[in-house]
C-alpha cells in the first residue's frame, strides 16, 4: 500500500476513496503499481459548468498532464478507461473531433509527446435518459438527432494487457444453445467468413 499523507474520505475493507486534485494526489502513487484506471473526465462542453471544465481548444493539453501521471502508475499489462462525451463547435451543427484528436495524442510514442498508450478497443455507452442538446438543432430546427452515446475508450500500456471477456459475457440465447446442441455444417458465409466445427464449442 501506498499513503498519499492525508486521511481517506471514505473506506471499506476493499479499499478507500480520496477526495482531492489528482495532479496534487497522482505523484505519490508508486511507479508501476496500478492495474486499471476508470475516469469520466469533465467533457469540453460547450457551456461552462460548476465543477469546472476545459474548452475543447485547450483540452489535449490539459489531459496530457494526467496522462503522463497515468502512463507511469500503471503496470506493464494495465489499462486506462475513459468515458468522454462529445461536444459541438459553437453557433453550428457541427461535432467537435476533440474526443478522437486526444486519443490520437494518447496513442502517440512518448517521444513524439504522446503518451504511449495502444487502442485496445471502442466501446459505447447508450444513455437514452440524456438531455435532447444542443436545444436549437435538436429540438427547435430538429436537423440533429440527441447525442445519447458517449465513447469508452479502452487504452493499455502494452498491446495485450490483462482481460478476461468471459467475466463479462451473457448467457447464451436459445437459438444459440439449439444450434451448439444440433451441431453446424461448417461452411463459407457470403460475407467470406469460414464458420468452422469449432462454431459450436463455448
Amino acid at each position: 500500500m501506498f499513503s498519499f499523507n492525508q486521511r481517506p474520505y471514505f473506506m471499506t475493507e476493499k479499499g478507500q476513496m480520496h477526495l482531492g486534485d489528482a495532479l496534487e494526489l497522482l505523484p505519490y502513487i508508486p511507479d508501476e503499481s496500478i492495474d486499471l484506471i476508470c475516469t469520466s473526465p469533465p467533457f469540453a462542453l460547450l457551456r461552462r459548468k460548476a465543477y469546472g471544465n476545459v474548452h475543447a481548444d485547450n483540452y489535449i493539453e490539459w489531459f496530457m498532464q494526467f496522462a503522463y501521471q497515468f502512463a507511469r502508475i500503471l503496470k506493464p499489462g494495465g489499462s486506462l478507461v475513459i468515458d468522454i462525451g462529445g461536444t459541438w463547435v459553437r453557433g453550428v451543427p457541427v461535432r467537435s473531433l476533440y474526443h478522437y484528436e486526444l486519443v490520437l495524442r494518447l496513442c502517440q510514442p512518448v517521444e513524439n509527446g504522446g503518451g504511449g498508450f495502444h487502442l485496445a478497443q471502442e466501446l459505447y455507452w447508450y444513455n437514452p435518459a440524456k438531455l435532447p442538446t444542443p436545444a436549437e438543432w435538436v429540438t427547435v430546427r430538429r436537423v440533429r438527432v440527441k447525442d445519447a452515446v458517449n465513447t469508452v475508450w479502452w487504452l493499455s500500456r502494452a498491446p495485450h494487457p490483462k482481460a478476461n471477456n468471459r467475466r463479462v459475457l451473457k448467457e447464451y440465447s436459445n437459438s444459440q444453445l439449439k444450434l451448439m446442441r444440433n451441431g453446424y455444417k461448417p461452411k463459407l458465409r457470403p460475407s467470406e467468413h469460414d464458420i468452422s466445427d469449432k462454431f459450436q464449442t463455448d
